[in-house]
């Protein structure tokens, strides 16, 4: 069984399944963030409601955010 979740979920996951859990810490890179906001800020089906501001901001919070998760 494979199952996704935040770290705080552990101890429950581990709870239900008595102890035979191994986890994996994912974490994405700054890198790949920065790609994924680049694409999908490229497909905006409204090009003009985002000045070049908001987008800078847009690619320097979000991958900031995601980190500390």
């Amino acid at each position: 069984m494979f199952v996704t979740g935040r770290p705080h979920i552990e101890p429950e996951v581990e709870k239900w399944l008595s102890g035979r859990v191994t986890a994996m810490r994912i974490t994405p890179r700054r890198h790949d963030i920065i790609n994924y906001l680049h694409t999908r800020l490229g497909e905006d089906t409204r090009p003009g409601a985002m000045d070049s501001s908001l987008k800078k901001d847009i690619l320097k919070k979000i991958p900031e955010d995601v980190s500390e998760m």
